[in-house]
C-alpha cells in the first residue's frame, strides 16, 4: 500500500502545474480540491457563524457544504460569483441555471446570475432549468456521482476530469462446482475413479487504472492488471498435491462511455458502452484445461453495453447490461463470449463517504479449442459485493479516495463432464477483495 500511495503522489505531481506549492499556499475548493484561481467565474465563499471561511470552485460544492452543515442558518455569509459580471452576490439573492451545456466546475452544473433576466438569456442559449436558492439546495446529492466496482456508471465525467488509480485484488476459490452444487475438494477427490482434481486457486493482482473526460458526453477508461496465480491440484487420489503458478500482465482493457441522454437536474443518465481488450497478457496453450490460470486471452475482444444511472436523494442507483465477443487466438483457442448484467445501490450520507451494495451476474459461453467446445468451461456466476469509498484528502488541485470492496458468490452453476470415470469440474465459492487508491482532478481548458 505504501508503494501504491507513492505512485499516486508522483502521478499527481506530474500533472500539477505548481507541484512544489503546499496546499495552504494556493487556495483550493474545500470539497473537491480544485484550485480557486482556475474558477474565478464560479467560485463561492462561505463564512460560518464561528467565523470560519471556506471557498468552493462553484455553486454545486457550496451547496454540499451548506447541506453538510445543516442548512444556510449555519453561515453568516454566503457569496457566489455572477456568471456575467464576475462580482460577488449574496447566494440567497441569486438566480441559478442547472443542467446547461456549460460545465465550468462540478456536476451537476449550477451557474449563478444576479438577475432573472440574465439567467433566462443564458438559459435560452445554453439550455438548463431556472432555480431559486431554495430549489438549488434541494437539487443535488452529497456526491456528484458514485463509481461501482462490478459494473459501470452511466454518469460521464466532465471534459478534462482525470483519474488515476492503483490498487490490489485478491481472489480465492476453494470449492468444486458440481453444476450448481458446491463440493468440498477433499470429498470430490474421493469419488470412485477420481484420481485428480482441483483443490484451491488463489489470484493476487496489482491494478492500474486511468479515466479521462474527452468532452462533456464522452469518457475514456483504461485498466490493466499484473496477475500472480497459484493453483493446487490433488493427484493420486488425493495423496499428493501439485502446485502450478503463473504470473504476468492481463489484457489491456479500453472502454468508451457515451452519454446519450441526461435530464437537466443531472439525476438521470442513459449511456452506451463500447470496449475492447488488447492481447497484452500471456496465453499458454499448456493451460488449455485450466483456463483460469491464464493471464491473457491471446486475442482481441469487443464489448457493447447499455448503462443507466439515477439519483434518488442521497442514493445513486446504477444498472448495466453488456455483451462481450471474444476472438480466437493464434493457438486456435477461443474464450467463451460473456453476457453481463448488474445493479448497484449506493448511499452517500455526505460528500466524503459512500457505502453500497452491488449484485451482478455473468453468463459464460463454453471455450473452444480447434473448433471444439470444451465441456468443463462456461456456466453462470453471480456475486453480491459490498463497497465503501472515502474521500480522505484534498490536495494538488484534486482529491484522493480510498475504495474497499468484498464480493461473495450468490449463485454459481458451472459446466462439468465425466470421461472414462474421471470428472472434470471448475472451482467456485470463496471470495474476492479489493482496495483502490485514486486521485481525481479536473484540468481547466
Amino acid at each position: 500500500m505504501k508503494q501504491m500511495f507513492l505512485i499516486m503522489i508522483l502521478a499527481a505531481l506530474t500533472f500539477s502545474p505548481h507541484p512544489a506549492m503546499a496546499q495552504n499556499e494556493r487556495a483550493s475548493c474545500s470539497v473537491c480540491g480544485m484550485y480557486i484561481a482556475s474558477h474565478q467565474k464560479t467560485a463561492a465563499t462561505l463564512i460560518s457563524r464561528q467565523g470560519v471561511k471556506s471557498q468552493t470552485c462553484g455553486v454545486t460544492d457550496m451547496i454540499r457544504l451548506i447541506n453538510d452543515a445543516g442548512g444556510p442558518e449555519a453561515f453568516s455569509s454566503l457569496k457566489v460569483r455572477g456568471w456575467n459580471s464576475g462580482s460577488k452576490i449574496a447566494a440567497q439573492d441569486a438566480v441559478y441555471v442547472i443542467g446547461s451545456k456549460i460545465i465550468p466546475d462540478m456536476l451537476p452544473t449550477i451557474i449563478a446570475f444576479s438577475s432573472r433576466k440574465e439567467a433566462q438569456k443564458f438559459q435560452k442559449t445554453n439550455g438548463g432549468a431556472l432555480l431559486s436558492f431554495t430549489q438549488a439546495l434541494l437539487s443535488i446529492s452529497p456526491t456528484g456521482m458514485t463509481m461501482p466496482v462490478k459494473i459501470k456508471s452511466a454518469v460521464v465525467p466532465a471534459r478534462g476530469a482525470t483519474g488515476f488509480g492503483v490498487g490490489s485484488m485478491y481472489m480465492k476459490k476453494d470449492e468444486v462446482m458440481d453444476g450448481s452444487d458446491h463440493v468440498d475438494p477433499a470429498d470430490f477427490i474421493q469419488r470412485p475413479g477420481q484420481i485428480m482434481g482441483a483443490k484451491e486457486m488463489k489470484t493476487r493482482a496489482e491494478m492500474y487504472m486511468l479515466s479521462y473526460g474527452i468532452n462533456n458526453n464522452l469518457a475514456l477508461g483504461v485498466s490493466i492488471k499484473d496477475f500472480h496465480k497459484k493453483m493446487d491440484m490433488y493427484l493420486a487420489g488425493g495423496s499428493k498435491v501439485s502446485t502450478i503458478r503463473n504470473n504476468g500482465l492481463s489484457d489491456l482493457n479500453i472502454n468508451l462511455r457515451y452519454n446519450v441522454w441526461k435530464d437537466v437536474y443531472y439525476s438521470k443518465f442513459f449511456s452506451i458502452l463500447l470496449g475492447s481488450t488488447l492481447p497484452t497478457g500471456n496465453f499458454k496453450i499448456e493451460y488449455e484445461n485450466s483456463p483460469g490460470l491464464q493471464t491473457g486471452s491471446g486475442s482481441f475482444s469487443g464489448t457493447t453495453g447499455l448503462l443507466y444511472s439515477q439519483r434518488l436523494n442521497d442514493f445513486w442507483f446504477h444498472t448495466m447490461l453488456t455483451y462481450t465477443h471474444k476472438l480466437e487466438n493464434s493457438d486456435n483457442y477461443k474464450f467463451g463470449d460473456e453476457t453481463n448484467f448488474g445493479a448497484a445501490l449506493h448511499y452517500t450520507p455526505d460528500y466524503n463517504l459512500m457505502i453500497g451494495l452491488e449484485i451482478n451476474g455473468t453468463d459464460y459461453a463454453r471455450n473452444e479449442y480447434n473448433g471444439q467446445k470444451l465441456d468443463n468451461t462456461g456456466g453462470f456466476r453471480s456475486y453480491a459485493t459490498g463497497v465503501g469509498s472515502w474521500r480522505f484528502l484534498t490536495a494538488l488541485g484534486g482529491n484522493f479516495n480510498l475504495r474497499l470492496s468484498i464480493s461473495l458468490p450468490l449463485y454459481e452453476d458451472m459446466n462439468h463432464y465425466t470421461a472414462m470415470g474421471l470428472e472434470k469440474a471448475q472451482l467456485g465459492g470463496g471470495y474476492t477483495g479489493s482496495a483502490l487508491l485514486s486521485f481525481k482532478r479536473r484540468f481547466a481548458f
